[in-house]
């Protein structure tokens, strides 16, 4: 595994605001001097999920998820903890240089299609590479900043790439699999010649397959795609992804275009909230990753009808899925591509700007080939309309939508409002969820002194004062690691203990402690009573071994000074 120095991760995390992140994920909402929000972590309909500024951690009160910021991110985005580092300090504009792929098991494909990439942009940017480079200048207008930033190469018209991947210890098998080079009666032969590529990364920015375009003509196929591989699964990935991610936590919101040329002129143009479908539909793993964005979906396909379907089906999927989407329909050209260079980007701003609810998009549509003059079309198209409102839990759009029908087509808002199903108010449940063993009253308490450490420093003295040991060997351990901490560091921080422990077996048993709901005040009334409860145990475990070493004595005098021993610990238990 890649290793992040302590002092970059400390500087990362003390950067970054626990509550600025998680917003980048989830809504949180102020409630006194914490935050709440839904819950990622289990089926939760209330917001049990408290993020709190102060500490810089997060507790859901329900399912026991909890940590600081390194853990929420490593959770949701389902990524090793260097990753999670990773990405919350490209959050917050942090330089972090890692390379987090070291400990991948695909890392040796990563590096392959690195190596190609490289490759390409070599030879686009080589004498080979001067009629291909004015044709995306001059033709499609691209600025050398984008063709750099995109990584766009050339594949030029011979059989040198398999040869150098050969070179390099890559094997046949790898090549072709990777959709690199195809198998031929004489031997390998590149897939991609004479053609621009298009490098498509993962949410990570892995390079995980290309797209090639052909720029002189002389070939039928106007597109050259990689096949699905161990690593590139089309229906997991939207093109720009990578980029988009971090500027969507800014404007709040993602445009979802076809093509990948769509989703770069868009991006180059100053818009960078965007990322394509490269032609397919949207399926579960893309709606998956737009609901990491927790922002509005702006979906923008092509202007033909074949868009429009796809801007219904999409949408369906969207607004089923929990997401909330607006939709753009550029007028006057096909595709943002050839709208923007027509149009110029401050019209393309505009019909952002101007984007409608999928909502109002889908009764435009269910209008469509329709006279509603005619009594039975206008029927069906009012049908079809309080079909779509019986899906909807929003009373107040059934209200608006009811009104404006009842006004607009003269007919009875009762006879409306009656066709609507009444659904019944789910009661909200939740379950908290039970510990997974019974917690005897010592191991509770141990808890306790634990928490209240980790909670005031004045605690981990009296602890190192008043008793300095448990007889459990994990809550031993995680005593011994809070006085290591702030010996090192000087001070205590639940936030970098929890980065501290990242890697201990009983960083579970941290989380749990952290996430115990008390009032503290109430707590330190009874400190005291709580070391007069350890010592008794103490004692107790003492009582217990002496027992134990009895059994096995045959020495009488040896016999007499253990019983006289437990007899005064006994004495010492019941005072």
């Amino acid at each position: 595994m890649a290793i992040i120095p302590n002092d970059e991760i400390k500087n990362i995390r003390n950067s970054a605001n626990i509550v600025d992140i998680i917003s980048s994920y989830i809504n949180l909402e102020p409630h006194g001097k914490n935050y709440f929000g839904i819950c990622p972590f289990h089926n939760d309909h209330n917001p049990s999920m408290s993020v709190s500024s102060e500490k810089q951690i997060y507790t859901c009160f329900v399912c026991g998820a909890s940590g600081n910021v390194f853990n929420f991110v490593e959770n949701y985005e389902n990524v090793d903890f260097v990753t999670a580092v990773k990405i919350v300090a490209d959050k917050i504009g942090y330089n972090l240089k890692v390379d987090t792929r070291s400990n991948n098991p695909n890392k040796k494909y990563y590096d392959l299609l690195d190596l190609a990439n490289k490759y390409f942009i070599n030879n686009l940017n080589s004498k080979a590479g001067i009629s291909a480079k004015d044709y995306l200048i001059k033709e499609r207008h691209l600025d050398d900043k984008t063709i750099e930033e995109f990584k766009i190469g050339l594949a030029l018209n011979d059989n040198n790439l398999n040869k150098l991947l050969l070179s390099k210890g890559y094997n046949e098998k790898e090549i072709v699999n990777l959709s690199l080079a195809n198998n031929t009666e004489n031997g390998l032969l590149d897939l991609f010649r004479n053609r621009i590529t298009f490098p498509i990364n993962d949410e990570r920015g892995n390079t995980v397959a290309f797209s090639a375009r052909i720029f002189n003509g002389e070939d039928s196929s106007k597109y050259i795609n990689s096949k699905e591989s161990i690593i590139f699964k089309k229906g997991n990935i939207l093109f720009n992804y990578d980029k988009a991610r971090n500027e969507v936590s800014k404007t709040k919101s993602i445009i979802i275009c076809e093509g990948q040329m769509d989703a770069i002129r868009i991006y180059s143009s100053g818009i960078k909230n965007v990322c394509a479908t490269m032609g397919t539909a949207l399926t579960k793993e893309h709606i998956s990753l737009l609901k990491k964005l927790n922002s509005k979906i702006i979906l923008m396909m092509d202007n033909d009808a074949a868009g429009e379907k796809s801007t219904i089906a999409n949408g369906e999927e969207l607004v089923n899925s929990g997401l909330d989407v607006l939709v753009v329909r550029l007028s006057g050209e096909k595709d943002p591509d050839s709208y923007i260079l027509k149009y110029g980007v401050d019209a393309f701003r505009d019909n952002i700007n101007n984007a409608i609810s999928y909502f109002d998009f889908k009764l435009n549509y269910l209008k469509k080939n329709r006279n509603l003059d005619k009594s039975d079309e206008l029927a069906e198209y009012i049908n079809k309309v309080i079909n779509e409102l019986n899906k909807s839990d929003d009373d107040i759009l059934k209200a608006v939508t009811i009104n404006k029908l009842s006004e607009e087509y003269g007919i009875d808002k009762i006879l409306l409002e009656s066709k609507l199903i009444k659904k019944e108010p789910v009661k909200k449940e939740i379950k908290v969820l039970k510990p997974k063993k019974k917690t005897s009253k010592y191991e509770k308490t141990a808890e306790i002194i634990l928490y209240m450490m980790m909670n005031d420093p004045k605690y981990i003295r009296r602890y190192q004062k008043e008793l300095n040991y448990f007889p459990d060997k994990i809550y031993k351990n995680i005593a011994n690691d809070i006085l290591a901490f702030k010996q090192i560091n000087g001070e205590f921080n639940i936030a970098d203990f929890l980065t501290y422990v990242e890697d201990f077996s009983y960083k579970d048993k941290v989380l749990e402690i952290i996430n115990q709901n008390i009032e503290f005040e109430k707590l330190e009334i009874d400190f005291d009573n709580f070391l007069s409860i350890i010592h008794t145990w103490i004692n107790e475990k003492q009582i217990d071994k002496l027992k134990e070493e009895l059994k096995s004595e045959t020495d009488i005098k040896r016999k007499e000074e253990l019983n006289d021993l437990i007899i005064k610990l006994k004495r010492g238990s019941d005072e």
